[in-house]
């Protein structure tokens, strides 16, 4: 028989609180595996163990006879799962979601489409496959949770608690298709509950775990056998049956208008004739042990625990081929780039700088319109003629801020709305390291912060050329005479330099904002421990003024001041000749250690994250 699923003395603990102690457990292919316990006793921590989400203190885990830890990606290629809360992008349609998936998975894009189908066909969601998740209702998600778990016709199934929400139709047709897949197609589930009726005529295996302890573990025939058969009485008058039982020794438990009474060794036929005397008897039959009886007994510790074959000479258990990881980081980039570029803010937040940029470089060329009119009418000596290297440098002072407060919104939320809403996980087991995880999402937002800025160039640069053009400017007087300020030539250089400089603070706040996103884990405290590592140091410029070119915002436009490069930027296309770029020095190696220290930790901290 083939294994496909072998914990070995598993143990793992919250701080100084051990809440899995020493599981054991072997699920084989086709075996519908019961796993058994009450809310809190630790089954889905073991899931999560199995799954590579937390990482044991000790013990071992096989997936097809391979060390789960050692090939974590090759492993999860062929498990399929859901834990807990199933977790999807709300803002996406179930097709959407289960076809990024697909591809995340490694699916390839013709197949991914028919994949989606089939497996939405299965749980029975066709009509709502193109609506938004957001708009399900609790037993519809848990049916696509199930679905997610099956893209990739995965040969091991890891469900927990898979029957939340559903109704009773949604119960009858999970259970359908579960012994469709064991019996049929040989897959082996392992399935979590606490709801015991829900397993009875399903599982051929089953576990009990207790306080995080496997209390009774083995085939369900042995464990029947181990707990007994009971005897079931009915008849009138039940209490004279009851006495009459307990003067025979037995020890008989009322079950509403039933007798349930062990009988040991006896004869049925001595004790029918026993309760014929004394009423009118009904029925008496034998019982078989339900999942109900073994699991009250084995918490009681009145059941023993099953006893598994030896392992030590049983050669390891030949994997099927393992899962697709060729690529993995490409693909978790394209996955999270689709998901980003799905949602209803990402397009708003970044036309908006461009917006804050066309609007400052039109109310420039107005000031400087109004300028010359006041020339013209005499009202005023001279005015400058209009300078579109000008324009540009107040658009970006305007804007920069803007697209700045949109990276830091974007990067924050990269993680932490992925652990919020539970989607976090589906990432992370689909044969990706977490190292591609957060790496595919560092990548998606630093190319945000690029095309942000790129498209905020464009658009001061655009507007600018087309109202004041980016000719040479000039001082224009009352008499129409025009002098040179700033020669066109000298500002071109410091206008190309300054685009380039900026593009580093910006990629900056991404990574940094993305940092704290794996720090905080929820939504709002990213986005305020984000603000706060960049605008906390600020402090520096009170206390060490020489040392705030280190300082982040010492490179950026801010609502307090701006000593950037687009203030230098700004001062040498008005021709000031005391023009100063106050940080030059640390233009480039500011943002450089700002970025290098938060990449280093991501790196640190995203492969020790505890992932629900």
């Amino acid at each position: 028989m083939t294994t496909a699923l072998d914990l070995q003395d598993l143990h793992f603990g919250y701080g100084s609180r051990s809440t899995v102690r020493g599981v054991s457990l072997r699920v084989d292919a086709g075996d519908c595996y019961g796993f058994l316990g009450h809310n809190g006793a630790g089954k889905t921590t073991v899931m999560r163990l199995a799954l590579g989400l937390l990482q044991p203190t000790s013990g071992r885990v096989e997936v097809f006879g391979a060390d789960a830890r050692a090939r974590r990606r090759e492993a999860n290629g062929l498990i399929g799962a859901l834990i807990e809360r199933p977790g999807f992008h709300l803002h996406l349609s179930a097709r959407h979601n289960l076809r990024a998936l697909a591809r995340l998975q490694g699916i390839a894009r013709p197949a991914a489409g028919a994949e989606v189908e089939r497996v939405i066909e299965a749980v029975g969601l066709t009509a709502a496959v193109d609506r938004r998740v957001g708009t399900f209702s609790m037993g519809m998600r848990q049916r696509l949770g199930v679905a997610q778990a099956m893209l990739g016709q995965p040969r091991l199934l890891l469900l927990d608690e898979p029957t939340n929400g559903l109704d009773p139709e949604g119960i009858a047709d999970l259970r359908d298709l579960l012994q469709h897949l064991t019996r049929n197609e040989g897959v082996a589930v392992l399935l979590s509950s606490h709801q015991l009726a829900e397993l009875e005529g399903l599982c051929t295996r089953v576990g009990v775990l207790r306080e995080g302890e496997m209390i009774a573990e083995g085939d369900l025939e042995s464990l029947r056998r181990r707990v007994g058969v009971r005897h079931v009485v009915t008849g009138a008058p039940v209490d004279a049956m009851a006495q009459t039982l307990e003067g025979m020794q037995l020890r008989p438990q009322r079950d509403g208008d039933r007798l349930l009474v062990d009988i040991g060794d006896r004869a049925p036929g001595e004790i029918t004739r026993a309760l014929t005397r004394a009423g009118e008897l009904a029925s008496f039959g034998p019982e078989q042990a339900t999942l109900e009886r073994i699991y009250l007994q084995a918490a009681n510790v009145d059941l023993p625990k099953a006893t598994e074959p030896a392992r030590a000479h049983e050669s390891p258990t030949p994997a099927p081929a393992m899962g697709r990881t060729d690529r993995a980081l490409r693909r978790a980039v394209a996955f999270e780039a689709g998901v980003l570029a799905r949602r209803r803010s990402t397009a708003p937040l970044l036309l908006l700088p461009c917006l804050t940029a066309a609007a400052s470089v039109a109310n420039y060329q107005g000031s400087v319109q109004a300028g010359l009119a006041k020339v013209e009418a005499g009202e005023q000596f001279s005015a400058d003629a209009g300078s579109g290297y000008l324009a540009v440098a107040q658009g970006l002072q305007s804007a920069t801020p803007v697209l700045a407060l949109a990276l830091l919104w974007f990067s924050s939320q990269a993680i932490a709305a992925d652990v919020s809403a539970d989607t976090l996980r589906n990432t992370v087991i689909r044969s990706l390291r977490r190292t591609d995880v957060w790496v595919g999402k560092l990548t998606v937002m630093l190319t945000t912060a690029a095309i942000g800025w790129l498209a905020l160039v464009a658009t001061a640069a655009a507007t600018s050329w087309a109202t004041v053009g980016f000719g040479d400017l000039e001082e224009v007087t009352r008499y129409g005479e025009r002098d040179l300020l700033a020669p066109a030539t000298d500002v071109l250089p410091t206008m190309l330099a300054a685009l380039g400089v900026l593009a580093l603070p910006l990629a900056a706040v991404a990574v940094v904002a993305t940092a704290a996103s794996a720090l905080a884990r929820r939504p709002a405290m990213a986005l305020a421990l984000a603000a706060a590592a960049l605008l906390a140091p600020d402090l520096l410029r009170i206390w060490a003024p020489t040392h705030s070119g280190w300082l982040l915002t010492s490179h950026l436009p801010t609502l307090w001041g701006d000593d950037s490069v687009l203030s230098y930027l700004g001062a040498t296309a008005r021709g000031a000749s005391d023009a100063l770029w106050l940080h030059e020095p640390l233009a480039a190696w500011a943002p450089i250690a700002w970025i290098a220290a938060a990449a280093a930790l991501l790196a640190s901290v995203v492969p020790r994250m505890r992932i629900a």
